[in-house]
């Protein structure tokens, strides 16, 4: 009897929407069953899960909420259900906006644990998975970790970490796995579309180069492809449509 190869495993953190779901449908099309969490919206998660298996494939959504770091092991759990993992893809994150004068020490720690501490110690519990299956991490940081936020310290500090992460991960767990880091700039999600339309306009007219935003589709593309080629670790390549140059 002719048995059916497995399908590679792949892990995303925020898969129920936006740019998180876009990583999912895309990994599904690329032949990965997958593993993705979400915080609290069932309803996104579940929708989430369907559009994977219209593509053919299987998604299974956690629920677990990163900044409770005791939580992480819900996601590693599930994932070891699964088999091994071939690909991390650390994509949840936190965009709340402080001033410094605004800034508490609640808002501080919140960013850090979902934006710097759970792709960390999610690389951690996964090494020897990725490392077995010579597989990839991918981070998702930010153009505002690249050159400065104006979203505040909280969240330009953490994707900034998230840059250094990935480079001293690259060095730790080469030749094994390859760390990559995607740093989009706007894309069309709710966030996006949450800003007041004039400030809109006014980032595509004087910001945006290429005059245009981009689709979540194409940030999960793109990260995908990067995570896939064999010579590239510890790279950060900006999507962002030629904001930072």
């Amino acid at each position: 009897m002719k048995h059916e190869a497995r399908r590679p495993l792949a892990v995303v953190t925020g898969g129920s929407r936006g740019i998180g779901r876009a990583f999912v449908l895309e990994a599904t099309r690329r032949g990965f069953d997958v593993v993705f969490s979400y915080r609290n919206r069932d309803a996104d998660a579940a929708q989430t899960v369907e559009l994977a298996a219209e593509l053919g494939g299987q998604a299974v959504s956690v629920r677990a909420d990163l900044e409770r770091f005791e939580e992480l092991q819900i996601v590693v759990g599930a994932a070891r259900g699964k088999g091994s993992v071939s690909l991390l893809v650390n994509n949840a994150g936190i965009g709340e906006e402080f001033t410094l004068e605004e800034l508490t020490r609640v808002g501080w720690e919140r960013s850090i644990a979902v934006n710097l501490t759970a792709p960390t110690f999610l690389a951690k519990e996964l090494w020897a998975d990725l490392i077995a299956q010579r597989g990839a991490i991918l981070n998702v940081s930010s153009d505002g970790g690249v050159a400065g936020s104006l979203h505040g310290a909280p969240y330009g500090a953490t994707k900034a970490g998230l840059i250094g992460l990935t480079k001293t991960l690259a060095r730790e767990l080469a030749p094994h796995v390859r760390c990559n880091a995607i740093a989009p700039g706007p894309v069309a999600t709710e966030m996006w579309f949450a800003i007041d339309p004039a400030v809109q306009a006014q980032v595509m007219e004087r910001e945006m180069p290429l005059k245009r935003i981009a689709q979540p589709e194409d940030i999960a593309r793109a990260g995908l492809d990067i995570s896939s080629w064999p010579d590239a670790s510890g790279i950060v390549v900006l999507l962002d449509g030629g904001r930072i140059m």
